[in-house]
C-alpha cells in the first residue's frame, strides 16, 4: 500500500469521527482546505462518495459507514503498534481524546490543564463534553470520565473521587423574594432550573434522601438547560433554585453567591471514574495523563483509591 493511501484513510477516519472538516483538520494539524482535498482524492481513487456534505455538516454515506467499519480495526491496530513501540522506547507524545461529562471537566480536568501542558508539551489533549455514556472504542476516544457509570466488560475502570453529593442552592436575592424551602415537597411553590440530559433527552428529576430512601421529584420553573454552566449562571442571577454536585457548587457556596438549602435531604452517588479499553500495553500518553490526573485529584482533596477494578 502506498504511504499516501494510508494517510488518506487516517484522514477519512478523523473526518468521520469529528463530522466536521474544520475540527478534524485542527486535530490533525492541517488546513480544512488541504483535508478536503485529501478526502476528494480518496473518493476519486475509490470511485465512491464517502460523505454527504452540506454547509453545516459532513455525514457518512451508507458506503462510507460500511467502509469505516471495515478499515477501523486495521487503523486501530496500526496506532496501537506504534504506541507500543513508543512505549518501549520511552517516547512521549501524541494526541489524546477524552469524552467527559461537564461536571467532571469543570471540577477535575480543566483546573489541571495548564500544569499538565507545562510538564508534557508534546501531548495534545482533545476534550469532548457529553453527559451521556459513550462507546469510547467505537467513537475513537482514549479515555472516558463519568460518575458511577455501568461499564462494558472490556473496560478498565479507575475510581478517581469519593462518592458525590447532590445539593441544592439559590441566590440570596431569590431566597429573599421567594423564601427558603424546608422540605422537597415545598419545591412545588418554587421556581426551579431544570436540566435536560443529553444522553436520553429526558428532563432530570431532582433526587433527595428522605428517611434514608432515594426519592425523586419532578420540578417546574421558567428555564430548562442542557449545560451545567448555563444553569449555574441562571441561579446566580436569581432565576431559580438549582441542583448539582456539591463539588461543582462549592465555590459559589463559599463566596456567598449561592445559599445551600435542603441540606438534610442531600443524596449521594458513586464518584467519578476514568475508564479505558483493556490493553496489554497502555499507551504512554494515556498512562501519563491518568497518573497526572490521579495526583491532581488527590491534591485537590476528593480522591478515592486509584486501584483499578
Amino acid at each position: 500500500m502506498k504511504p499516501e493511501i494510508l494517510a488518506s484513510l487516517a484522514a477519512f477516519e478523523q473526518v468521520a469521527q469529528h463530522r466536521s472538516l474544520t475540527y478534524a483538520a485542527h486535530a490533525m494539524g492541517v488546513t480544512p482546505a488541504a483535508l478536503s482535498q485529501t478526502i476528494k482524492k480518496l473518493e476519486t481513487r475509490l470511485d465512491v462518495r464517502l460523505f454527504d456534505r452540506t454547509t453545516r455538516s459532513v455525514n457518512l454515506t451508507e458506503a462510507g459507514r460500511s467502509y469505516l467499519e471495515r478499515i477501523s480495526p486495521a487503523l486501530i491496530n496500526l496506532r496501537e503498534a506504534t504506541e507500543d513501540l513508543q512505549l518501549q522506547a520511552g517516547v512521549e507524545g501524541g494526541s489524546l481524546r477524552l469524552t467527559i461529562s461537564h461536571p467532571a471537566g469543570r471540577v477535575l480536568v480543566e483546573p489541571m490543564l495548564a500544569e499538565f501542558f507545562a510538564h508534557h508539551p508534546h501531548i495534545h489533549v482533545e476534550l469532548v463534553y457529553d453527559d451521556g455514556f459513550v462507546d469510547i472504542v467505537r467513537e475513537g476516544f482514549d479515555i472516558g470520565i463519568r460518575n458511577g457509570e455501568s461499564l462494558e466488560g472490556d473496560m478498565v475502570a479507575m475510581p478517581l473521587t469519593q462518592d458525590l453529593t447532590m445539593c441544592f442552592g439559590a441566590s440570596p436575592a431569590y431566597l429573599q423574594t421567594h423564601g427558603t424551602p424546608q422540605h422537597p415537597d415545598e419545591l412545588e411553590r418554587h421556581q426551579c432550573i431544570n436540566y435536560r440530559m443529553s444522553s436520553s433527552g429526558a428532563v432530570y428529576k431532582w433526587e433527595f434522601n428522605i428517611g434514608g430512601k432515594l426519592s425523586e421529584r419532578a420540578v417546574n420553573g421558567p428555564l430548562t438547560v442542557n449545560h451545567g454552566e448555563t444553569g449555574m449562571r441562571a441561579a446566580l442571577d436569581g432565576i431559580g433554585l438549582m441542583t448539582g454536585w456539591r463539588e461543582s457548587m462549592s465555590d459559589a457556596f463559599e463566596s456567598g453567591q449561592l445559599i445551600e438549602v435542603l441540606k438534610p435531604y442531600r443524596a449521594s452517588f458513586p464518584g467519578f471514574y476514568a475508564y479505558y479499553p483493556h490493553r496489554t500495553h497502555l499507551p504512554l500518553k494515556t498512562r501519563i495523563f491518568l497518573d497526572f490526573l490521579a495526583r491532581h485529584v488527590q491534591r485537590s482533596g476528593f480522591s478515592s483509591s486509584t486501584k483499578e477494578t
